[in-house]
């Protein structure tokens, strides 16, 4: 989705005292925790809160729900503000992506270079995603139940979908001319490659009340993620490496050797939804000397994978290579993870001023949306208003220029949309 020192952290009533949590306790107190995505108070509620906080004040503090409530408005900013470091990395991903550098690639542009740096260093973005709401959902001190785990998480997920399915379907039929009307149907369910995200997420949240059971016991937990860095993440790694190297004989072998396992269920995204409960809960790194090694390592993973996938693609200028920045590599695995602990321990030890809080959990609110629009400003800016890689307003430029201002263009865009949308009845309870 490591210490946790938390100082910006407030309640609606009153500031929290730092939350430290260390692996050597055996039952580490739980954490209650307001994810933007997911569990936001709508201005009412918000309303509400305020209200009963005003009142404990003027009878002393006698309210007994006070506690409750202060425990219930915890938030974790950095959490937020790692969302959308990772929606905007995201969008810069999409918009230097694999058609551009491909196009870059057959032309023997040099500007591709850049462009495969773009694609390396933004990798983490989704599985940083996957980790946030793993640390979200899977924490067993909060509340379950199958109504809300259905008519909450998945229902809103659900009609997400089927809102900017619909959408992108009536695009591509009317202004797109790319298909059909008779098509709609097909379009609509099986949705823009982009959605594959939402089927994704779902089916994390499906497993989740398994998943919950063994989320707060560090030896099961660990075990299952060594689980998921052995058959989600090694072995795929490996067998990349055999087929990038050209080793067919052993590519075959091990290929054959996976395939009997019938080995599944600790594949790809389930790994990193597990693990950003446990990282938050679980993982205290107090030494600052071993953060910066960990900093220091991560940074020279980012370097070799961007080089070995530069090599991959010099070596035959008409391929897109992601062997080795794909979202499940160990090294894209190992970045992300590094990055996030980044986030909980340097981010989360900031203290915010109210000002920055507000514009933090808003925009923090919003990038949900911004994803789901995000790809439909792509193409429209690019057929209809000549803003893309190489051109902004019938201006050319070079692609190493061009996709930052591209994806800046569209973060800008895809932010208004959301806002819009979320100050919309009934849309922005469902789609946003």
């Amino acid at each position: 989705m490591a210490n946790i020192t938390n100082e910006n952290n407030i309640t609606d009533c009153e500031s929290i005292p730092h939350l430290v949590v260390d692996m050597s306790v055996s039952e580490p107190p739980p954490i209650h925790v307001i994810t933007a995505s997911e569990e936001t108070l709508n201005d009412q509620e918000i309303d509400m809160v305020t209200k009963k906080c005003k009142k404990s004040i003027s009878n002393g503090g006698d309210d007994g729900n006070t506690n409750n409530t202060n425990k219930k408005r915890e938030r974790l900013y950095w959490a937020d503000c790692a969302r959308i470091f990772s929606t905007v990395a995201i969008i810069l991903l999409h918009c230097a992506g694999n058609g551009c550098e491909k196009t870059l690639l057959k032309r023997n542009d040099p500007t591709w270079i850049i462009v495969c740096c773009y694609n390396c260093i933004t990798r983490f973005g989704v599985p940083m995603f996957v980790l946030l709401s793993g640390t979200f959902i899977l924490d067993p001190s909060r509340t379950f139940s199958f109504k809300k785990l259905f008519r909450h998480n998945i229902l809103r997920l659900v009609t997400a979908f089927t809102f900017w399915s619909t959408i992108n379907a009536l695009l591509n039929i009317f202004l797109y001319k790319k298909n059909k009307l008779s098509e709609f149907f097909k379009l609509f369910f099986v949705g823009e490659e982009y959605l594959w995200f939402i089927f994704m997420i779902i089916g994390c949240y499906l497993i989740s009340p398994i998943l919950r059971l063994f989320s707060d016991n560090i030896v099961i937990a660990r075990y299952f993620l060594g689980l998921c860095v052995f058959w989600g993440s090694f072995l795929p790694t490996l067998n990349n490496i055999f087929t990038s190297y050209q080793f067919k004989d052993a590519q075959e072998e091990l290929t054959v050797w996976t395939n009997r396992w019938h080995y599944h269920f600790t594949l790809e995204f389930v790994g990193y939804f597990v693990a950003g409960y446990h990282i938050v809960k679980h993982v205290n790194i107090k030494s600052i000397k071993i953060r910066l090694l960990l900093y220091v390592l991560c940074l020279a993973d980012v370097i070799l994978y961007t080089r070995l996938t530069y090599n991959l693609e010099n070596r035959n200028k008409k391929r897109y290579s992601k062997e080795f920045r794909d979202n499940y590599t160990l090294t894209v695995a190992f970045y992300t993870v590094v990055l996030f602990i980044f986030f909980k321990h340097e981010i989360g030890r900031i203290q915010f001023s109210r000002r920055a809080i507000k514009i933090i959990t808003k925009v923090s609110a919003l990038t949900f949306g911004m994803y789901l629009s995000h790809m439909i400003l792509k193409i429209v800016l690019s057929k209809y208003f000549h803003i893309k890689q190489e051109e902004f307003l019938g201006i050319k430029f070079s692609a190493k220029i061009g996709c930052p201002i591209f994806a800046f263009v569209i973060t800008i865009l895809s932010l208004l949309i959301s806002y819009l949308l979320s100050i919309t009845p009934v849309l922005k309870n469902y789609v946003v």
